[in-house]
């Protein structure tokens, strides 16, 4: 076999090299707060962030680095859309209830691109639109169905459908059947747009520390006590802001989401012409199926990022990065003898449902199960979670306070999942037979 892997291949997040994790020593916290927000991602900063600009004191909690979780390790994907597919929401929903759910995507993806610009977070975030390739003919027919579902219930879109012979014109790829270009989509450096995040809620007076994992949280007539091996709080709200990093001091929430990795790599730097080739027009490409790839440029349009196979392990990174290699070179046969230069992980978190959830449970705010919405939904929730605590109206959404399902003798550990993703992969097959 080939070798695939540059000089200094390294198992850890792209995203780290620009934005490393913070290795400072971390300082106690304080013995009260306004408010606990447990979860350093992007989902607690938002609302740290908002918190802490109405005057309320704020303390983050993390029990690793701040940001080892997903939000350093995502996609960087800044989309309009829910997990679930606009036809199957109305289906399983009603019109009504879908187009309210899909018009709260739309509104965290334009909370998000507007905070990036109003806190001056230099992201590398363009605003590049998306192509949603078809892996059939169904697929195809599909997304041109939702299209017009979505239009006819005025859910606010802006998207073409792009017939096979001009898929060339968004990838260097025959495999697909066309597909659907939706604008107002972008993507961004996740590393630069986490560190952004965590600056700014500092520079307003929150305390965020990492290495300081929650190990239970007691309920009394005042509000919380939040125990830490470094100490205890005292705190009127709690916030958990967990998603697929959930620990079993909160077993109520944990039991609701399902943490699934996924994984990416990142080639070595690339030809203009060859980057020109591969992506024409500098978007970055999600196939229409349960079981995604994607594939994007970086910050700067020099590498290709590519991703996918949520779910499956294949007991190392290595050999996650060799299947991904040959994943990748089938879809885009030109990237073929090129080099990767990192490979890595983390954890989405899937609800039951395939909804984002937000609410609160014996008095403590949660927002989770993002179904890898999770920039966007995340933090816009987390912000609407802040306006929640402090009793503004303007807190309301139509993800507000949901059922928020489990499966009997599901208590965190998702024994399940190898039987999930080959009923999704099941799916797939069903859909490529046109």
């Amino acid at each position: 076999m080939a070798d695939i892997f540059a000089d200094g291949f390294c198992e850890t997040p792209y995203w780290w090299d620009l934005a490393p994790l913070e290795e400072n020593d971390e300082p106690t916290p304080a013995s009260k707060a306004d408010v606990v927000i447990v979860g350093s991602g992007n989902v607690g900063l938002s609302a740290a962030l908002s918190l802490a600009r109405l005057d309320r004191k704020v303390v983050v909690l993390d029990a690793q680095e701040i940001g080892h979780g997903a939000s350093t390790r995502n996609a960087g994907y800044l989309g309009r859309g829910l997990g679930f597919k606009y036809s199957d929401l109305a289906a399983k929903l009603g019109r009504e209830d879908a187009a309210k759910l899909a018009s709260v995507a739309v509104a965290a993806h334009d909370y998000t691109a507007a905070l990036i610009r109003t806190e001056q977070i230099t992201c590398a975030y363009r605003d590049t639109g998306r192509f949603i390739a078809a892996p059939s003919k169904k697929a195809y027919d599909k997304l041109s169905k939702d299209l017009d579902l979505m239009r006819h219930d005025g859910v606010p879109i802006d998207a073409e459908m792009i017939p096979r012979e001009r898929q060339h014109e968004e990838i260097a790829s025959d495999i697909y059947h066309g597909g659907q270009l939706l604008r107002g989509n972008g993507i961004m450096h996740p590393g630069l747009m986490h560190r952004g995040l965590v600056e700014r809620a500092r520079s307003q007076g929150a305390d965020v520390i990492g290495f300081c994992p929650v190990t239970s949280v007691d309920r009394h007539s005042g509000g919380f006590t939040v125990t830490t091996p470094k100490g205890k709080i005292e705190t009127r709200d709690v916030f958990i802001a967990t998603n697929g990093y959930t620990p079993k001091a909160f077993p109520w929430q944990r039991r609701r989401v399902v943490p699934a990795s996924a994984f990416m790599i990142a080639t070595e730097t690339l030809s203009p012409e060859l980057m020109a080739k591969v992506l024409p027009g500098g978007r970055p490409l999600l196939e229409n199926r349960n079981t995604p790839l994607w594939i994007r440029p970086n910050e700067d349009g020099t590498r290709i990022l590519f991703g996918g196979t949520t779910g499956e392990d294949l007991g190392s990174l290595t050999a996650k990065a060799h299947h991904l290699y040959s994943e990748m070179t089938r879809v885009v046969p030109a990237l073929d003898g090129v080099k990767l230069t990192h490979c890595w992980t983390g954890k989405v978190a899937m609800s039951f449902d395939f909804l984002p959830h937000t609410g609160t449970h014996d008095g403590m705010h949660y927002a989770m199960g993002w179904c890898a919405t999770g920039i966007p939904m995340g933090t816009y929730l987390g912000h609407q979670t802040a306006l929640r605590i402090t009793g503004d109206p303007a807190s309301v959404t139509a993800l507000d306070d949901r059922p928020f399902p489990t499966w009997p003798f599901y208590y965190g550990d998702p024994w399940f999942m190898r039987w999930a993703v080959w009923w999704l992969q099941y799916q797939d097959r069903q859909m490529m037979k046109d």
